[in-house]
């Protein structure tokens, strides 16, 4: 494996497994670690993702359907589509991810060092720059309620 420094996304990990390449249409593979209890909220973007689990079990929402992933299982999920993750497990959930360079160097930019991560949830004011940096590039965040419409909860931070 690459050796990258793994990154926080406000609860799952990431680690890149390959270079990241330099050109615009080109790929890239991620380890990502979600533990559990951690929910990946209702959002989209304009590239496409394609998880394949390693190991544990998540609960993945595609469009309208939540479905289990288990070790062995690919999710993918097409530029512009709606998705969620959770880990309702007592065990972490591993999976290799499958994107574009694009995508990786938002990701790549949004994320913290996890050696510069304090502990507790993040606060309002690094959920407010990720939700700007996101917006910037084209991606669509789900609101309280269209996440608790799809049975997320999240707290509103006002």
């Amino acid at each position: 494996m690459l050796d990258s420094e793994i990154l926080d996304l406000f609860g799952p990990t990431i680690q890149r497994v390959i270079p990241l390449s330099d050109e615009d249409g080109g790929y890239c593979l991620l380890k990502g670690v979600v533990p559990p209890g951690i929910i990946v909220p209702l959002h989209s973007h304009p590239d496409r993702e394609t998880f394949y689990v390693l190991g544990g079990q998540l609960r993945a929402l595609k469009g309208d359907t939540w479905q289990t992933l288990q070790v062995g299982d690919v999710f993918d999920v097409p530029g512009g589509t709606r998705h969620a993750f959770r880990n309702l497990e007592n065990e972490s959930a591993s999976i290799l991810i499958a994107t574009t360079t694009s995508l990786t160097r938002f990701l790549l930019k949004v994320a913290r060092p996890i050696a510069n991560v304090p502990p507790g949830p993040p606060t309002s004011e690094v959920l407010q720059r990720f939700a700007q940096a996101s917006l910037a590039e084209g991606h669509w965040l789900g609101s309280v309620s269209d996440n608790a419409a799809v049975g997320i909860t999240l707290l509103s931070f006002n």
